[in-house]
């Protein structure tokens, strides 16, 4: 692309930005909005950003009471990805469109340096120990002489593609707490990988008994002493959903335990993993007890009924509230009553409730203190009551004119 037609295209996108913020602060909400002045922040203690992929801006929100800041993060269009440093200094943004990650200074709440250019589209980023490396996988990743996919390391201090590692359709990465330890897992395939970082290689974790199914990721304890491997199963084209201990330090596999399905879980802090799957087109939620598991007498709880469609992002609430929420969910009219992508689970009452507005689940971030929940729903910023299981009033909800599709809490 020539500068002049770069300079063009970030000119119109930042345009866009203007007038959709514009447009965002004078309609849809009662709420009072911040003020910006030029190179100003916002002075929110609590800070939330919000993605709009259709102007390329991120939105900054104070999260104790949901006041929008008069000024957003231009970026480009197509940036649906968010991922905290461990130092809370800076945010990335991964944008499809095209391919890059934005360095987001915290501290000044504005981009900070170069975008990094990679070689494919991502739907996981992690941060490693030293806040200076980003770790991600990319499926189409183009890789002379072999099949497309790798797992890129980023060099967030050159912002530059460190080490491009090859994984043929790496899809996604987990890394544990500390930062230190990454799996892979790609399309269409019964291994995990074990990226090592420093030798900067990808081993496919040794599985004689063949016990995993399609793995699409894996949940670490809160020591990091255990990973629990998640297998889709049929949901993925493979036989059957389990989940697997993983003993990250001596890179092996322990035992097993069939669920109905499985491709994303959140662990409490009792040891109890929450697990989200389909089956048969109908979307469960078990639980497994780790210490049971490690054990070797592990029994999953009965399922529980949830949205269907692919379970991607949960997270835990006030009240003993668990949010789960699927793309591609069938959207269905039950009894007049449309079932939509998003579920909200007491975790005490042991009951679901399905919202009943359609459309995918992008982004949840719960606002701990305040039952309140942000949802990224069908590319709009929902606010939902954890009291509830409701979006709050409509007076109360911010409306973003775009697609809102990531939402993180900074600080």
């Amino acid at each position: 692309m020539s500068l002049y037609k770069n300079l063009f295209l970030r000119a119109s996108v930042s345009l866009v930005a203007v007038l959709s913020l514009a447009c965002c602060l004078s309609c849809g909400s009662s709420n009072p909005y911040g003020i910006a002045t030029p190179g100003s922040t916002s002075g929110f203690k609590h800070r939330i950003f919000v993605t709009n992929s259709y102007a390329g801006t991120t939105i900054i929100l104070n999260a104790d009471n949901d006041v929008v800041y008069g000024r957003a993060i231009n970026t480009i269009s197509g940036n649906k990805v968010l991922t905290l440093s461990r130092d809370s200094k800076f945010t990335l943004q991964y944008s499809n469109g095209p391919d890059v990650l934005y360095y987001i200074d915290n501290t000044i709440e504005d981009v900070s340096g170069s975008p990094v250019a990679l070689t494919g589209d991502i739907e996981t980023l992690g941060i490693l120990s030293d806040n200076a490396t980003a770790v991600t996988a990319s499926r189409n990743a183009p890789m002379s002489g072999q099949s497309p996919g790798a797992v890129f390391l980023v060099d967030l201090t050159n912002r530059v593609i460190g080490s491009t590692i090859a994984v043929p359709l790496a899809r996604r990465v987990a890394l544990n707490h500390g930062g230190t330890k990454v799996l892979a897992f790609a399309d269409n395939t019964n291994t995990a990988y074990v990226i090592d970082t420093t030798a900067k290689t990808a081993t496919a974790i040794t599985d004689t008994a063949g016990v995993l199914d399609r793995p699409v990721t894996a949940i670490f304890s809160s020591d990091d002493s255990k990973a629990y491997i998640l297998s889709c199963g049929a949901e993925c084209g493979g036989t059957q959903a389990k989940v697997t201990m993983f003993d990250p330090s001596a890179n092996a596999l322990g035992n097993s335990v069939n669920v109905d399905g499985a491709t994303m879980g959140i662990l409490d802090t009792s040891g109890k993993l929450y697990i989200a799957g389909s089956t048969n087109g109908n979307g469960t939620l078990q639980t497994v007890d780790t210490s049971a598991l490690a054990s070797g007498s592990a029994t999953p709880s009965t399922s529980v009924s949830i949205s269907n469609g692919y379970h991607s992002t949960m997270a835990f609430a006030d009240n003993n509230r668990l949010y789960v929420g699927s793309l591609h969910c069938s959207n269905a009219t039950v009894g007049g009553v449309v079932q939509g992508c998003l579920t909200m689970y007491d975790t005490s009452g042991q009951k679901a409730v399905i919202t009943t507005t359609a459309g995918d689940i992008t982004g949840i971030q719960p606002i701990i203190g305040r039952s309140v929940v942000y949802v990224c729903q069908n590319g709009e910023l929902v606010m939902y009551d954890a009291t509830t299981d409701a979006p709050r009033a409509q007076n109360l909800q911010i409306d973003i004119v775009g697609y809102a599709a990531a939402v993180l809490q900074i600080s």
